[in-house]
């Protein structure tokens, strides 16, 4: 196989080989920490490097958990949950962990308004079975839109994971954002602040990005709009040090910064549409300064 990828071609293989060869190559391996399967594409051969670096670099932890009556969630979603835990974390578990994240891991849910955003670590494998199980209990949220999120513990392991997901695996590690269940014995890594504050500049270019998408539209959405203002703000506030998972508070902490008769815009934003193209430029210039000046 080494022949075949050869660029110079299968006789510098040979020719390296018995150098490699007379000074002991074939020792290696029972020596080593870690021995790489390197028959499979570039891709695995990276994921597999970054497994051992990120093991290095992020120390490993077992995250804590809590009740599911101490979110303070309406009683049909904590009825949801329960339900989903009792059939996907039973005797015979489908998932290794889960989370609520969002407003309804803050006690700050809002009726018609929040998400119900559920973060799983799971396998592959048990993905049929838990679409049956989410198909089932689907009457149950009542119309609440459920904002799923699921990575495999391969994924969380390599870093292949989204800037979003890498956050709330560093809120998991700090103890920040607990978890409902987690299966006995489970180790995740707790990416570092800094990885996760140079992780999150990605999220603020799609923020960014879909902020400019929503102030072109003929029918604004003021939910989605405002939301998304929200996160390009909690993203430069994270740049500061400040870590700030509340919108309102977020919003009225950056005005803040800008000029303090700014303050009132995130409240009056969520039903005025003027309030919130007005609060959307507003963050967004802010975003776009830190660029080239050019706006």
């Amino acid at each position: 196989m080494r022949a075949a990828r050869s660029v110079p071609g299968a006789a510098d293989v040979a020719h390296r080989d018995r150098t490699k060869l007379s000074r002991g190559a074939e020792k290696i391996a029972a020596a080593a920490d870690a021995v790489i399967d390197n028959r499979g594409s570039r891709l695995q051969l990276e994921r597999a490097l970054d497994r051992i670096a990120l093991s290095a670099r992020w120390p490993s932890h077992q995250p804590e958990t809590v009740p599911l009556n101490t979110l303070g969630l309406p009683v049909h979603l904590e009825a949801y949950l329960s339900a989903v835990l009792d059939r996907t974390a039973g005797r015979q578990p489908l998932i290794d962990l889960l989370a609520v994240t969002g407003s309804g891991a803050r006690g700050t849910y809002q009726h018609g308004w929040s998400d119900l955003d559920v973060f799983i670590i799971s396998t592959s494998e048990a993905l049929p079975g838990m679409a049956r199980i989410l198909a089932d209990l689907d009457g149950q949220l009542d119309g609440v839109k459920l904002g799923l999120t699921v990575v495999t513990p391969g994924e969380c392991a390599t870093g292949a994971v989204s800037s979003r997901v890498l956050h709330v695996l560093a809120l998991l590690g700090t103890g920040s954002l607990p978890a409902l269940w987690c299966r006995p014995g489970l180790m995740l890594p707790a990416p570092t602040a800094a990885d996760d504050v140079d992780a999150s500049v990605h999220d603020g270019i799609r923020a960014a990005t879909e902020l400019r998408r929503q102030l072109l539209r003929t029918a604004v959405d003021l939910r989605a709009l405002y939301k998304v203002t929200a996160l390009l703000a909690k993203i430069q506030l994270r740049f500061a040090g400040v870590e700030c998972p509340a919108d309102d508070d977020a919003l009225t902490m950056l005005l803040t910064d800008i000029h303090p008769r700014l303050d009132s815009l995130p409240h009056q934003a969520r039903t005025d549409r003027d309030q919130a193209e007005s609060l959307a430029r507003t963050v967004l210039d802010q975003w776009l300064a830190t660029t080239d000046g050019t706006r």
